[in-house]
């Protein structure tokens, strides 16, 4: 499985014109986005791909959208989720901040000392903040999901301890594992199949038998019904079996509530590729 997008769009509302007057580009939106406990529990998911810009969310107080992107719901907090490339602090949701209010400005002027970035005439979101607030325990992307814009609730940022949890998409993958474990499959979790210098695709967990490799895909039915999702799947499925590989596919009902089945069609599928490979890999 590839890992779900967390995308959900969002909406803010603009003022309400009176007849005949026109909003122009020039015109500056201001939204009040006050969070106080109990009213508003709504946190929007951000991503920052830049140490610069985790700087300005946790020091400056405030973050960037693309105006482009529109607002379906209020959030009253702000959580950033930091990429790899933002060094120690990547990989995981460490704070969250209250947004105290919404700002449409172009880029430039909130960045001004990168006036020649292709961007910099484009117009943003700006959020400002309120002082950041340290989450109980850090929430990490231990399965790698590809994070973007997205909702989740006050109440799951603070109990949560994995990106997935957020979000109320079952554990799969730990429950296969589990389940791998108990059988006495050796198999491999998160496998890379490495292109060139980049990790081409992630298999769920790789079987290494002595006639054959199978990759094993937990789907999670939130996701793979998407016709986009869909197609992704089926040029991956492609690809793998192109390359020596046997996919198997198992649903939520199958991992959760069929895991016996489930097991037995692995292990049968085992026998006629010789066996577990020694080295498994």
């Amino acid at each position: 499985m590839n890992s779900p997008d967390f995308l959900l769009p969002l909406e803010v509302k603009l003022p309400e014109l009176s007849e005949g007057q026109v909003l122009m580009p020039e015109d500056k939106i201001i939204l009040k986005c006050r969070a106080r406990p109990g009213q508003n529990d709504l946190v929007l998911i951000g991503v920052v791909k830049r140490e610069k810009d985790l700087d300005h969310v946790e020091t400056d107080h405030w973050y960037r959208i693309p105006a482009r992107i529109s607002f379906r719901k209020s959030p009253g907090y702000l959580a950033v989720y930091p990429t790899s490339r933002c060094g120690s602090r990547g990989g995981g949701i460490s704070f969250y901040s209250p947004i105290r209010r919404i700002i449409r400005v172009r880029r430039i002027d909130l960045l001004p000392e990168e006036n020649h970035h292709p961007r910099a005439e484009e117009w943003y979101w700006k959020l400002e903040l309120g002082e950041p607030q340290k989450l109980p325990r850090r929430i990490r992307n231990r399965l790698r999901r590809r994070i973007t814009f997205a909702y989740t609730t006050r109440n799951k940022l603070l109990n949560s301890s994995e990106m997935g949890e957020l979000f109320g998409i079952p554990p799969l993958e730990e429950i296969m594992r589990r389940t791998l474990v108990k059988a006495g499959i050796a198999h491999s979790a998160q496998f890379c199949l490495m292109h060139g210098s980049r990790c081409r695709y992630r298999l769920d967990f790789a079987i290494f038998c002595r006639k054959g490799k199978i990759a094993l895909e937990c789907d999670h039915s939130r996701w793979h019904q998407r016709p986009a999702r869909k197609k992704k799947d089926r040029e991956r499925d492609r690809w793998l079996k192109r390359n020596g590989w046997t996919v198997i596919h198992l649903t939520e009902e199958e991992i959760i509530k069929k895991s016996v089945q489930s097991i037995k069609i692995i292990k049968t599928l085992i026998r006629t590729s010789g066996g577990i490979s020694r080295n498994n890999h």
